[in-house]
């Protein structure tokens, strides 16, 4: 089974992190309207059969790839609490073992109904979750109209893949309008100081917006993107910023009609100027996003720049923030729960609409490298720009306060390091206080005495990049 390009590099993560939960797509749509369990349950079953990834399955063999399966049949659950119900969820994730990597289950969670999908995000993305759920919803609707829809395959995969142009190296030049900076020193691109490799239980903070009528325009998604991007530019006090902007890669009819996994997250470099509004910067964004997109579609993805560009490979990023706006998901009579949005290093912020005039901010953040004080400050104030930004898109975005800047901070490649942070670091570690020896001078150094060679990966892992380490 040929993986298409979008899928590659999560197979690639896949072999690497065998069954991780970080590489799932945890999606629950809850209700309270009176529903047939019995028919909901036929309902998904038959989504599930139309829909050909239903039928991917995985194994790890010298990497991962994809093999044929059965699709699996319906799961029904009942929870008397909403605390045991959190727990099951918790604890979904998928196994590299051959079965089946899309999944559904009905929930019954007091008087609610809950229709779960659990998805490896190699298979599905989040629109194509979105497309199995709606197609469910359309199923369950028809029958109790009396009139069931007939089985109909969603999409082709075969000739999807067949459609796909071949990857080929990205262009330096082109792609160099967003990763220019990235890696130089004291260039600050995110919230936190280092990387680390995505966690399956990410730290997960909501807030809610009343937006009447703002679903409905056209231009939202693109100023929400843009105003995210402007609240990572003035709290790092910079004067642009450096966001990775999930896109959607679907314009033809039959990418549309296909649930698979078909996105990228595309690095983003925005100016952002004292008097910039979310209508001009979203009209920057959507000019860099088309003219990405039409790369991406030609081959060259994205991800492919962490070994091309070598800042990105030194300091492991391309972008800060991943900003994630879906307007699409919003179904009437239902509300969205994700608890898991596939693979998150450093955070992960998304905007999405829900009935009743709604919008949701939803920040997920790696447990490692943001505490709960932390992402919630971050989520609530994102939340509140964005709820201004979209209120009066043509006027000056409200102020945000920039985080105070530590007055011994040393530049280093992709930033600066913080003698105290990385003292403090270190001992959390496990490393004795007193050998730890910070040289500040260019290239910054920090010398660990008395420590076993064998240790080194522990303290690189909690340093930031452009931190040297040795051990004498």
């Amino acid at each position: 089974m040929q993986p298409l390009p979008s899928q590659v590099a999560m197979l690639q993560l896949a072999a690497e992190q065998p069954g991780a939960r970080s590489l799932v797509i945890d999606a629950a749509w809850r209700t309270d309207l009176r529903i047939d369990t019995a028919a909901l349950e036929r309902a998904a079953a038959g989504a599930l059969a139309e829909t050909e990834a239903a039928e991917i399955g995985a194994v790890v063999d010298g990497g991962a790839r994809f093999v044929a399966a059965r699709p699996a049949p319906v799961g029904v659950e009942r929870f008397g609490t909403e605390e045991a119900y959190a727990a099951w969820r918790a604890g979904g994730t998928l196994q590299l073992d051959g079965g089946p990597l899309v999944r559904a289950t009905i929930v019954r969670v007091g008087g609610s109904h809950v229709v779960r999908l659990l998805a490896h995000h190699a298979v599905l993305d989040g629109y194509a979750v979105t497309r199995v759920f709606r197609r469910i919803v359309a199923r369950l609707r028809a029958e109790a109209d009396g009139a069931p829809l007939p089985h109909e395959r969603l999409g082709d995969l075969a000739a999807l893949a067949a459609e796909a142009a071949p990857l080929r190296p990205p262009d330096a030049a082109f792609w160099s309008a967003a990763t220019d900076g990235v890696g130089d020193p004291g260039r600050e691109i995110a919230f936190a100081d280092r990387v680390a490799p995505p966690s399956g239980r990410p730290r997960q903070r909501r807030a809610r917006i009343s937006a009447p009528g703002i679903a409905d325009r056209r231009t939202w998604p693109a100023e929400a993107v843009a105003t995210v991007a402007a609240y990572t530019a003035r709290y790092l006090g910079t004067a642009d910023a450096h966001v990775g902007v999930t896109v959607g890669l679907r314009r033809t009819a039959l990418e549309r009609a296909t649930p698979v996994q078909w996105m990228a997250v595309v690095p983003t470099r925005l100016a952002v100027p004292p008097d910039a509004t979310p209508a001009t910067l979203a009209a920057d964004v959507r000019r860099w996003l088309v003219a990405a997109s039409e790369r991406i579609a030609g081959g060259e993805r994205p991800e492919q720049l962490l070994t091309v560009v070598p800042a990105a490979w030194r300091t492991g990023r391309l972008h800060g923030p991943i900003v994630n706006v879906l307007p699409d998901v919003r179904t009437d009579g239902w509300s969205l729960d994700v608890t898991a949005w596939g693979p998150v290093p450093d955070c992960l912020i998304s905007v999405y609409s829900e009935p009743g005039d709604e919008l949701v901010v939803d920040g997920v953040f790696h447990p490692e490298l943001y505490d709960a004080a932390q992402a919630a400050a971050h989520v609530d104030a994102v939340a509140a720009l964005v709820g201004a930004a979209l209120a009066a898109p043509d006027a000056p975005l409200p102020a945000v306060p920039a985080r105070p800047v530590d007055p011994d901070r040393i530049a280093v490649p992709g930033g600066w390091a913080v003698p105290a942070r990385i003292r403090a670091a270190l001992v959390a570690a496990g490393f004795p206080a007193d050998g730890v020896e910070l040289r500040a001078a260019p290239p910054v150094t920090v010398v660990l005495h008395g420590v076993d060679v064998a240790r080194l990966p522990d303290a690189r892992a909690v340093l930031p990049p452009g931190v040297r380490v040795r051990i004498s």
